[in-house]
């Protein structure tokens, strides 16, 4: 009788697994959103490629997670090397805009940590110095991922220009 039972839970364990397994776990996205998830892709595999007049890649790349994040410094005012840590609040000068150059977050001054905002931005954070203009640009994987958040589309490559105004 207890094998009897035994079997009988063991079989429904390897069904219960087997029917989970098989379940629907395709995200549906239609012809239209993989088509901009692509040209996102697209851009940033372009500005990943790119190269100075010196022949220098013209982006410093930060790798995490297995996608990559990238960053150039725009311009840089003053002399301070010191760079912030995950817990550092930084106080920036910050805009956020799409790939179509559509704006998303109006230029303002703000405070904020690494570990705060998206992960691709709060990598690129942590290389920057007070005084640093910055232009990064973050794919969808390592900003707001493949779901529709707060106005941001799904699949969206994200392009901050910010100036590092203090650590506090």
């Amino acid at each position: 009788m207890k094998r009897t039972i035994y079997a009988a839970a063991c079989l429904m364990m390897v069904l219960l697994i087997g029917f989970t397994a098989c379940g629907d776990d395709d995200n549906n996205f239609s012809a239209e959103q993989i088509a901009y998830f692509e040209k996102n892709r697209d851009y940033i595999r372009e500005k990943k490629a790119l190269k100075g007049e010196d022949g220098e890649l013209l982006y410093k790349q930060v790798v995490l997670g297995g996608d990559t994040a990238l960053y150039r410094v725009l311009s840089k005012e003053g002399t301070e090397m010191e760079k912030p840590t995950r817990q550092t609040t930084i106080t920036v000068t910050l805009k956020g805009d799409f790939i179509n150059n559509t704006n998303f977050q109006p230029e303002m001054s703000m405070p904020l940590t690494p570990v705060g905002v998206v992960p691709g931005l709060g990598a690129i954070l942590l290389e920057n110095t007070v005084g640093e203009r910055v232009e990064a640009i973050i794919p969808a994987y390592l900003g707001y991922g493949y779901y529709d958040n707060r106005g941001i589309p799904a699949g969206s490559t994200l392009i901050f220009t910010y100036t590092v105004e203090k650590f506090n």
